[in-house]
């Protein structure tokens, strides 16, 4: 008769055997005393024993399946012999309840059988998670094992973390066990819906102020807003995304061009850190309504801050040649028409007199002028000028554009070239403007018979260079 030899159970994790190491899933069955027992590995399967000597075979995350009850139950034992218990409380005293969160700390207490000779931290994250090391011993002997570890951790970072404690002895039976800690979602911003507070009518062009109260939990706005109900971007600073206050009320500057009017609504969305949650607010309708007699709005708005229209001014001409009084400067032909400030000097016509160089007496900080001309329907053949910012009349660097509106630089140039930055008082050339199509960057292309507005403000307001009063004169000469 041939005998079978039962093998007491191992949990198929060392067999004494020689046998190179396997890369793959292994399935053992073993035959026990009390029956049959499958053991399944993990997918790196079967591995050589690293012990000096040693011709075991070791294997991890072992799975058992009892063909019969019992059957993989070690000898003289059970299978709850090795069983660790891990469980999450908000102090060292197990039950204890806690809200998990961000940057709370809170404790994972865990203990095992006294049967098992060595445990080890494990999880299903690798980052998130302080105070709990992933791979280390938690534990050497039974004594150690089985008494109750309370270790404090912190989430840094949201997510659901599950917690386990692997723990074997020494035929290698292995047991875990785990617990998920979900993190809450970012707050919501509040309030929702966000109160804005807007007028109920204002001019093109000029500029108002849109407010809502101190924020909770927001990271960031961004305003959008419709126009006779289709979406508009041109609204000043109502479309820059900005981070807001949590501690005051907030407010922010429309503004939308001097061209346009009509029923204008603003939306204003705020997001919290994750982008997870937001909360929206809608103003009445704003109706715009054209901007005051001249087409120049009274206000204008510049990335550091308001500009306002400057309309009257004494005007002087070179630095001899004498200063014209109150000139209205709404139009070309009182300001280039003249090349002195005699008062019985006639009025050259556009583009008026060559050499002109008028400095604008009563222009502040933060002034700036819109200047109108318009072209003849047949200009001459070469019809050309340049402004310069003259050494002899010093002043502030100066922004110029040429632009079909009043108080604009950026919206409505005829080419990229109508527009200069920052020039400053070193007879440095300004705007070069003809009448050709050619050299669209460097040179301001005009058309016959439009309207056009010469806009010039100080590029900084805030800056002494030249003056170091709030008055600062602008020289424009003209050749």
């Amino acid at each position: 008769m041939k005998s079978t030899r039962l093998l007491p159970i191992a949990a198929g994790v060392f067999l004494l055997a020689c046998a190179a190491t396997t890369h793959a899933q292994t399935t053992i069955n073993l035959n026990t005393a009390n029956g049959n027992c499958v053991a399944v590995t993990d997918a790196a399967g079967l591995s050589t024993d690293s012990t000096p000597g040693s011709v075991s075979l070791r294997a991890n995350g072992v799975t058992l399946t009892a063909g019969a009850p019992g059957a993989c139950n070690p000898v003289g034992g059970s299978s709850s012999m090795f069983q660790a218990n891990v469980q999450t409380s908000g102090s060292q005293t197990p039950g204890t309840p806690f809200t998990p969160a961000v940057g709370s700390p809170f404790y994972v207490i865990w203990s095992a059988s006294a049967d098992a000779t060595a445990c080890t931290y494990g999880g299903n994250f690798s980052s998130g998670i302080t105070g709990w090391n992933l791979g280390s011993r938690a534990c050497t002997d039974g004594a150690s094992c089985s008494a109750t570890h309370a270790v404090q951790v912190t989430p840094t970072a949201a997510g659901n973390y599950s917690f386990s404690v692997t723990c074997t002895n020494a035929s290698g039976y292995a047991a875990t066990s785990g617990v998920n800690v979900p993190q809450p979602a970012t707050p919501a911003p509040t309030p929702n819906p966000i109160p804005l507070t807007a007028p109920a009518g204002a001019s093109a062009g000029v500029a108002f102020a849109v407010t809502w109260p101190q924020m909770q939990n927001a990271a960031r706005c961004v305003g959008t807003g419709t126009l006779g109900g289709s979406p508009t971007t041109s609204l000043g600073d109502w479309n820059t995304i900005t981070t807001v206050s949590n501690t005051a009320a907030n407010s922010r500057s429309v503004v939308v061009p001097s061209t346009v009017t009509g029923t204008l609504k603003l939306t204003l969305t705020c997001w919290n850190a994750d982008d997870s949650a937001s909360a929206t607010g809608t103003t009445g309708d704003i109706t715009i309504t054209p901007p005051a007699a001249g087409n120049c709005p009274a206000t204008i708005t510049a990335a550091d801050g308001p500009r306002n229209l400057l309309t009257t001014s004494d005007v002087r001409y070179g630095t001899q040649s004498g200063t014209r009084m109150n000139v209205n400067l709404s139009e070309w032909d009182n300001v280039w028409g003249h090349g002195t400030g005699s008062p019985t000097e006639g009025i050259t016509p556009w583009p008026g007199v060559s050499g002109s160089a008028p400095t604008i007496l009563a222009f502040k900080r933060d002034s700036y002028v819109g200047i109108h001309f318009k072209t003849p329907v047949s200009p001459a053949p070469g019809t050309a000028g340049t402004w310069f910012n003259p050494t002899s009349n010093p002043g502030p660097n100066l922004t110029m554009a040429i632009s079909t509106q009043c108080g604009d630089f950026t919206n409505h140039l005829p080419s990229p070239g109508c527009r200069v930055e920052n020039v400053p008082t070193a007879d440095a050339p300004m705007v070069y403007w003809w009448f050709g199509t050619t050299f669209p960057n460097t040179s301001c292309n005009l058309q016959p018979n439009t309207n056009y507005y010469v806009n010039i403000m100080q590029t900084d307001k805030a800056s002494t260079l030249e003056c170091s009063g709030n008055v600062c004169p602008a020289a424009a000469w003209r050749q």
